[in-house]
């Protein structure tokens, strides 16, 4: 690794939050932001006068939660701002982001961009009440046999929906866990993105990413902060913890990842051969012992990441299977020292989709991940089993939709129920009513979370 960068990982100290807002100072930074808003419309629609060969689009989002415990936990505002236009022979695409959260719980709290991002990785501007920055910028071109697209960008691979088995080319934002799209979550990066016709319907992918940015998790005081014992260290009584910031890669070329993948039809099968050599995206703590005291040291660590996908129609059917294989992972152990071992493991994941009835849609998942080699002490089970299920139900001229999320923990008993409606009042703006509500022990991935069940409510509007 020829660089480094330090960043704080969320979830190894816990703060108390007091819950305690100045109304009149929320009512202030709604108004300011709302003033914001405002003037990007405003230069929006002269830029769009003024513009002739170029496209510009938008999107406004608009989120308002309200956690069980303690209260409003979320008003969020994001300006997504689309920028198309023709250059040379091929197209340029830029998008631009401002966030803006009149309540600070979900955001960091310093003035600089999180130091997970890389030198450009980041937003321009960052602070505890949100962020602006660009969010895409890439340059495209189609050739004869060939598809080039070049800048900062999202790579999406397999067939997984909710959890990640072959999506690993971008980091993601745990903000908010797992509870926004991915297509918000996920962090795009700087890379060289080039895809070769090499067969009738074979198609090469290769991917050379130099930004190292990594995960956002979220901050300790967060109500997502990670404190499940299988992700971040356990305190260990009577000892005092100094944990190090952790060492990120920062060498845009010695610390690049490198992506291969090939797809085909084939006998009515969609399928894809993937491989991936990559800096895993959350860092590996290890305690030792300093002294009297416990100091617990945080790197990057690489992985090769083999795997591929495959889904095909019959009927009123679609089945989706994936598989991965990543070499050399790290997994939390009951041991206090060091508190890690290293192992390989196996992912998979069965998909099937029903849609046999007129507006109806219902798919159920099947997860598995397996620890391969000595197993032994470990936080998880060798073995861990994971069900998703979800109906979407489309009513009064598919202008109202209905949908029930819930991924469940088979091992641990713990998950999540999301619940949520959705009607469509014009035909650019859908206004929503939602909820996310997790159960289980709080030892594990969603039990953690046990305490943080929340109503939303919000809007997209497009234009």
């Amino acid at each position: 690794m020829s660089g480094r960068r330090t960043s704080a990982v969320a979830g190894s100290v816990t703060v108390s939050l007091n819950g305690q807002q100045h109304q009149s100072g929320r009512r202030s930074r709604v108004l300011r932001g709302l003033a914001l808003l405002g003037k990007i419309l405003a230069s929006l629609a002269l830029l769009g006068q003024t513009v002739i060969a170029a496209e510009v689009s938008g999107l406004l989002k608009s989120q308002t939660s309200f956690e069980r415990q303690s209260g409003l936990q979320q008003q969020e505002w994001l300006l997504d701002l689309e920028y198309n236009a023709a250059l040379g022979n091929g197209e340029l695409t830029a998008i631009g982001r401002l966030r803006f959260d009149t309540v600070d719980d979900l955001n960091q709290t310093g003035s600089s961009p999180p130091a997970n991002y890389s030198t450009l990785g980041g937003p321009l501007l960052s602070g505890k009440y949100g962020e602006a920055g660009l969010r895409e910028l890439y340059w495209q071109y189609r050739g004869e046999a060939s598809f080039w697209q070049i800048g900062k960008q999202q790579v999406v691979w397999g067939e997984a929906d909710g959890l990640k088995l072959l999506d690993r080319v971008n980091p993601q934002s745990f903000r908010e866990f797992i509870l926004d799209d991915f297509d918000d979550s996920r962090i795009p990066l700087w890379m060289i993105n080039a895809q070769f016709n090499v067969t009738e319907n074979g198609t090469l992918q290769l991917l050379w990413v130099p930004d190292t940015s990594t995960h956002e998790l979220a901050p300790s005081r967060s109500p997502y902060a990670f404190t499940s014992p299988a992700l971040v260290p356990v305190p260990v009584p009577g000892f005092t913890a100094i944990v190090q910031e952790a060492e990120a890669p920062d060498a845009p070329v010695a610390d690049s990842d490198l992506g291969l993948r090939f797809s085909n039809f084939v006998a009515g099968w969609d399928f894809t051969l993937n491989y991936l050599y990559h800096y895993v995206d959350e860092p590996v703590s290890r305690a030792q012992m300093a002294g009297t005291d416990i100091l617990v040291t945080q790197q990057y660590e690489r992985s090769h990441l083999f795997g591929g996908s495959a889904s095909t129609v019959f009927g009123n059917w679609i089945l989706r299977t994936e598989v991965a294989y990543e070499s050399g992972r790290y997994h939390r152990t009951q041991n206090a020292l060091p508190g890690v071992m290293q192992a390989d493991q196996w992912s998979s994941v069965i998909g099937l989709d029903w849609q046999g009835w007129a507006n109806q849609f219902i798919s159920l998942q099947w997860f598995q991940t397996s620890i391969r080699g000595a197993t032994t002490n470990l936080v998880v089970n060798p073995r861990e089993d994971t069900l998703t299920f979800l109906w979407e139900s489309r009513f009064l001229n598919e202008t109202l939709t209905t949908k029930w999320l819930q991924i469940h923990s088979i091992d641990h008993a713990d998950g999540v129920f999301r619940p949520w409606l959705s009607y469509n009042y014009a035909s650019s703006l859908d206004l929503y009513i939602g909820a996310d509500l997790f159960y289980g022990n709080p030892d594990y991935l969603f039990g953690q979370f046990n305490n943080t069940d929340r109503i939303s409510v919000g809007f997209n509007w497009g234009f």
